[in-house]
């Protein structure tokens, strides 16, 4: 114990003699400081005031010096000052110092001030205050001593290097740095409360982890030979949440490399967000994670060529719910990964960095979704290139494309394919779509015009540009229909311009009846309204699809073994059609007429014409022309429903009809020809006619032809034109050989009030009787009469048909009247 003892009096009256010698030459030892400071730095130092503390920081003897600036010999060009301190200790190491002689400085404490190592745009850095080329001492020995700790207080330390394009700003509320020395490699141990203002390693790009806190216990090493700053799995709490990493800095190479690895868990994704620079958070802001979430990252500034480091950012997600600007998207899991070098070797921004995904399920309004991968590349104009899966009720479309034309009511549908094309929908950059949709029991409305199909099946393909129908399958009312077809450059829909967007379609059935497609000629319904508040994922397309579909041009073909509408039918039925803005062109129909009778041959009809669709309750415009070739008679006016009159029907017609026909008139919504709407001409022929108890002509036999059996008539060759205005019918002078008589006929035929026609019958009728089976030939409309017998037939006041002497032909100058 006496020994301690003896120890403990020596040092305390060694420290003691210390004390008293500095305190009786501390004018000269203050003095001498001052010199030496100003005779090793290269720069202005000026110190305030400077004095011996013996108790701050007790047993060591501390010089305090306060008001303390140095700077650079280049101040005044960049106005920045070394070190600006309001109080400044240097403690010395007691025991070294007196056993070595010297004054041994241990640790340095600088409180409330500011160290600033500024480096300008030639590399020129203000540390060179710290050094004075000029003044080499000799006699000091080469070998580095320990350097001294270090303390920071209220103490801002910023790095600003303007050739490199950084700029860290840190508010040390305290720092702690114990320093050792091994060789070349000093260790600091560091203890670290701090304030980050910025930490820019481009200052273009912004500063990462900006007005966040900092602190963390780790050790630094720094190799004095190499000039190598690193650190190995160093705790650090930002924003008080733990993140542990790994870096490596050259500070002596330029362009000043560095790596530097992040690795932190269970950290909610805003808190994560809010660390990055703004530009990197502006393009992560619309999204959140509803957990939190593992981060692994990495700055690596080793391209000489590009300032910029480069960053690789990766997170693993476990059924967590993604909130995009698109909606949420639940359940997800995937790997992650962002990248800000896509392309190697080309420059580190936004259109070049890149979003991957591997492995991706989730679920979003209700659609399951699975993708192999999913790459978004430029996020400054975002572009997609992703394969998507998935199977799904077709009802779920409509509330993801908000369409007012299409309704889908019920069905599955199964999703395989290749995207490659803008993320938003407001860019123009071109889209790719590549794979199938395949559809079963599908249910659809077409809004517009209430047309509904239904027992949907079939594949729908994606080829880059187009969109093919290979073969659908559905049922329009009581018609099945299979429908093929092209609809060329569909990707203009999402790139916002449908007009160069063609659509061609083949319809084939079996069994097709007009009736069931009667709607799509009618009148639009209301145009649909969306749910107050709804803003689908798709519903910029889904408006051009409307657009399309409303003012787009489809061509339609139409082939249908067996046509028919209301008591109309016809076989081998092919029909081209286009629809454009709110007019139906009829291009081309070709069908055979079934015949009424066993075995007979209905002859065949060719159609063209056109349908104006308009608002209002007045019918839709019609125009056509029709060809009709060797018609059978009786088979044309029975599918026409005796063409809405009962003088003249199919029971009293026998015979084969060639005509050309040009007619305007009105169309009802249904389809369905609005009354008394016709106008235009027939230009007929008909061959082996025959009229098979006709009331007019037994009204001839009572009051002329008293002896010719007029029950059943053959008649020559029948050429004329007919001109229907509306209601009436105009039967030019038509000569009429027959196997009972010979007349001539013209007039007018009122569909409402029945016949007023003139009859001029040749007094030749009288001479003999004819061949009953096969009439005269005849001799032309314009042919000579001879004397005759001129006759009028019109309905009576009773209704009834009658037949009454015209010698005067009021007939025909009531026809004149009209005309």
């Amino acid at each position: 114990m006496w020994i301690a003892g003896s120890l403990g009096c020596l040092l305390v009256l060694a420290w003691l003699g210390l004390a008293g010698y500095v305190t009786a030459r501390k004018q000269t030892i203050i003095q001498k400081a001052r010199t030496e400071l100003r005779d090793r730095l290269g720069g202005e130092a000026t110190i305030g005031d400077m004095e011996v503390s013996f108790f701050h920081h007790f047993p060591a003897i501390t010089l305090h010096l306060s008001k303390v600036t140095l700077r650079d010999s280049l101040w005044q060009q960049h106005r920045h000052d070394l070190l600006d301190a309001e109080d400044m200790y240097l403690r010395l190491a007691l025991f070294k110092s007196i056993l070595s002689g010297t004054a041994r400085l241990e640790k340095v404490y600088i409180e409330r001030g500011s160290i600033y190592l500024f480096t300008d745009s030639t590399g020129y850095s203000n540390t060179a205050a710290l050094t004075n080329p000029e003044k080499k001492d000799a006699s000091r020995p080469t070998e580095e001593a320990q350097p001294p700790d270090l303390s920071l207080r209220e103490t801002r330390l910023v790095m600003e290097n303007q050739d490199r394009h950084k700029f860290f700003d840190l508010e040390f509320r305290q720092l702690d740095c114990s320093i050792s020395k091994q060789g070349r490699t000093l260790s600091l141990r560091t203890h670290a409360d701090a304030l980050v203002k910025s930490l820019a390693f481009n200052t273009e790009k912004g500063s990462f982890i900006k007005d966040k806190d900092l602190s963390g216990d780790f050790t630094l090493q720094f190799n004095t030979g190499s000039k190598i700053l690193q650190f190995n799995r160093a705790l650090v709490h930002i924003d008080k949440h733990p993140f542990v990493m790994s870096g490596r800095f050259f500070p002596d190479v330029k362009p000043d490399p560095f790596f530097l690895s992040i690795h932190t868990e269970n950290i909610p994704y805003r808190k994560a967000t809010a660390l990055l620079t703004p530009l990197i958070r502006q393009k992560l802001d619309p999204y959140d994670i509803d957990k939190p979430v593992t981060i692994q990252a990495s700055l690596d500034a080793g391209n000489a060529d590009d300032p910029t480091p480069l960053i690789t950012v990766q997170m693993d997600l476990q059924d967590v719910s993604v909130n995009t600007p698109p909606g949420r998207f639940n359940h997800v899991r995937t790997k992650a990964r962002f990248v800000n070098e896509w392309v190697r070797h080309e420059k580190r921004r936004d259109e070049n960095s890149a979003i991957v995904l591997t492995s991706f399920t989730g679920e979003f309004m209700g659609i399951p979704l699975h993708s192999d991968s999913a790459v978004v590349t430029d996020l400054k104009h975002p572009i997609m290139d992703c394969d998507v899966h998935t199977s799904f009720d077709l009802a779920r479309l409509n509330d993801l494309l908000g369409s007012r034309s299409l309704q889908f009511r019920k069905g599955g549908c199964s999703v395989d394919l290749h995207y490659r094309g803008p993320l938003k929908e407001d860019d123009s950059a071109s889209v790719s779509l590549y794979g199938g949709l395949t559809i079963d029991s599908a249910t659809v409305n077409y809004l517009p015009y209430n047309f509904q199909l239904t027992n949907g099946k079939g594949k729908i393909r994606f080829k880059d540009q187009d969109l093919v129908f290979e073969r659908l399958e559905a049922r329009a009312g009581n018609s099945k229909i299979g429908l093929k077809g092209i609809v060329r450059n569909i990707a203009r829909l999402i790139d916002q311009n449908p007009n160069n967007t063609g659509m061609d379609f083949t319809l084939s059935s079996p069994r097709l009846d007009l009736e069931d497609l009667a709607p799509v000629l009618g009148r639009q319904t209301p145009e649909a309204t969306l749910r107050r508040g709804s803003k689908p994922l798709f519903g910029e397309t889904a408006s051009r699809l409307d657009q399309l579909l409303r003012d787009g041009a489809i061509h339609l073909k139409i082939d249908a073994t067996e046509l028919r509408y209301q008591r109309f039918s016809g076989v081998r039925a092919q029909a081209e059609l286009l629809f454009q803005n709110s007019e139906v062109q009829l291009k081309k129909m070709e069908l055979t007429l079934d015949g009424v009778r066993p075995q007979a041959d209905g002859g065949t009809i060719t159609l063209s014409g056109t349908l104006k669709r308009q608002p209002g309750g007045g019918g839709n415009p019609l125009s056509f022309r029709s060809h009709l070739e060797q018609v059978d008679i009786p088979g044309l006016f029975t599918a026409f429903d005796n063409f809405g009159q009962d003088a003249l029907k199919d029971k009293n017609l026998k015979g084969k009809l060639t005509a050309e026909i040009e007619m305007t008139g009105r169309l009802t919504d249904k389809a369905r020809m609005v009354k008394n709407s016709l106008k235009g001409s027939i230009n007929f022929t008909l061959k082996g006619g025959q009229l098979i108890n006709f009331e007019p002509m037994e009204k001839i036999h009572e009051t002329v032809l008293k002896k010719r059996d007029l029950s059943e008539i053959h008649f020559a060759e029948l050429k004329n034109q007919l001109d229907l205005d509306t209601s009436t019918l105009t039967i030019h002078r038509m000569e009429i050989q027959s196997t009972a008589f010979s007349l001539f006929v013209e007039g007018t035929y009122d569909l409402r009030t029945g016949p007023d026609l003139s009859l001029q019958v040749p007094l030749s009728n009288l001479k003999k009787d004819r061949n009953v089976v096969v009439p005269p030939e005849s001799k032309g409309n314009d042919g000579k009469a001879g004397l005759s017998l001129r006759l009028r037939v019109r309905k009576g006041d009773d209704g009834k048909m009658k037949i009454s002497w015209d010698p005067f032909r009021k007939a025909l100058k009531k026809m004149s009247g009209k005309k």
